[in-house]
């Protein structure tokens, strides 16, 4: 029997777990967390896991990892994934300590996934037991996968994040050519397309022009890994102003040892190298005196140097904030988008400086998720990582007349 459970990320985004059973092998597709002002969610622990393979290192798919860590399960990922997977949750780790918000892992468990770890190439067969597995590039950060698992006859094809068209740092992603049964499709924007790019780039650099002309800051909150060096690219005119903090710095570094995955590598590390980086508040408050613009970490200003910038520059009319990623409901950047205040902690800001947020998403919209079901003909659809999977389930049937369904998390799917 093959199976198909949800643990985490059915109906939501975070915390992406699924467990897929062959008989004896139980294989896990991502363990992430879902980060929450207050708390972290996980998916619940599987009674046995034969492997684990993360799509990506962001914490949503990968956060929850080190938990299992200790029962030596072998983790078979990109090598570009398991160096940025280490880095973010050795952050997490870091952010749990200074905060005092409990986490189900320490360092120590960290370590385990080295040992662990099984590296792994894109479009190379691997076996867990008596399933054939292989990774595919998803276009969405370096080192991100797709994931085909065979197995009873059977092809299941998980997209983990997925974008289809190509930005400035990665190719658009790679699909597998074997008929598919089950697709697992997330479903993030799926309930709209994306803004037409070379427009959304226009606007943005039209706030930065405005803010750079009057000798003013422009701030850009951003996520370290994938959307950082993305925004780097789109600068790449602004070099003598960019100034870059936080995790960004040490996220970039790493995936300039993985230029393989990389569409602009020499581009970004020219870029890179002439960036200021800063460490400490002393040079922050001298890059507040001149025209810059700093990309630096938050993506949704829960923590981070972004939170120090914004006390210094919230009642400054003419700077920018420039919001660059999604934002989760109740976090402190879709907070200030809604209500133009600034709540982080004990702080309380009623921001003066304008506040925009432009879509330079890594994830597929819409139309481009109709492409990728069209391309691989599935058999059935299984909607996951968004707010809206019932809904996006009715259109793909509507439109491709095949069965799509939207479980809820902790449904078992029999793949037939």
């Amino acid at each position: 029997m093959l199976s198909i459970t949800g643990l985490g990320g059915c109906g939501e985004v975070g915390k992406s777990a699924f467990l897929i059973n062959s008989d004896s092998t139980n294989i896990l597709l991502d363990y992430g967390v879902k980060i929450q002002q207050e708390t972290i969610e996980y998916p619940p622990i599987p009674k046995r896991v034969d492997a684990i393979i993360p799509s990506h290192s962001h914490l949503d798919h990968s956060g929850a990892i080190p938990v299992l860590s200790k029962a030596r399960i072998p983790i078979y990922l990109t090598d570009a994934s398991l160096e940025l997977t280490v880095l973010l949750l050795k952050d997490s780790v870091k952010i749990s300590e200074r905060n005092g918000q409990p986490i189900n892992f320490s360092k120590k468990d960290i370590y385990y996934i080295l040992k662990n770890a099984k590296t792994v190439k894109y479009e190379k067969d691997f076996f867990i037991n008596d399933v054939r597995c292989r990774l595919f590039d998803a276009g969405h950060i370096p080192g991100s996968a797709g994931i085909l698992l065979s197995a009873k006859n059977k092809n299941i094809f998980y997209t983990g994040d997925m974008k289809l068209e190509p930005q400035y740092l990665v190719n658009g992603c790679s699909l597998p050519r074997e008929k598919i049964d089950v697709l697992i499709t997330e479903s993030t924007y799926s309930d709209r397309n994306h803004p037409d790019r070379k427009k959304e780039e226009k606007n943005f650099k039209e706030r930065i022009d405005e803010a750079l002309n009057m000798n003013e800051t422009v701030l850009i909150p951003s996520f370290a890994v994938g959307r950082a060096q993305e925004i780097l690219l789109i600068l790449k005119d602004y070099r003598k102003y960019i100034a870059l903090d936080g995790m960004a710095q040490e996220a970039t570094k790493i995936i300039l040892r993985h230029k393989k995955y990389l569409k602009n590598g020499p581009e970004l590390e020219e870029i890179f190298m002439s960036a200021k980086k800063v460490k400490n508040n002393k040079q922050r408050d001298m890059l507040l005196k001149k025209p810059h613009i700093i990309v630096t970490t938050a993506g949704m200003l829960s923590g981070g140097p972004a939170v120090y910038y914004i006390k210094k520059i919230y009642n400054r009319k003419n700077s920018r904030i420039l919001l660059v990623g999604f934002q989760v409901e109740e976090t402190p950047g879709k907070i200030l988008l809604d209500t133009g205040v600034f709540r982080n902690n004990d702080t309380k800001l009623q921001v003066r400086c304008k506040v925009e947020k432009f879509d330079f998403s890594s994830h597929a919209g819409k139309n481009e998720l109709f492409k990728i079901i069209e391309t691989l003909k599935p058999k059935q659809v299984i909607c996951v990582h968004g707010d809206k999977c019932g809904k996006f389930a009715k259109d793909i049937e509507k439109e491709f007349k095949i069965p799509a369904i939207a479980p809820k998390n902790g449904d078992k799917i029999l793949v037939r």
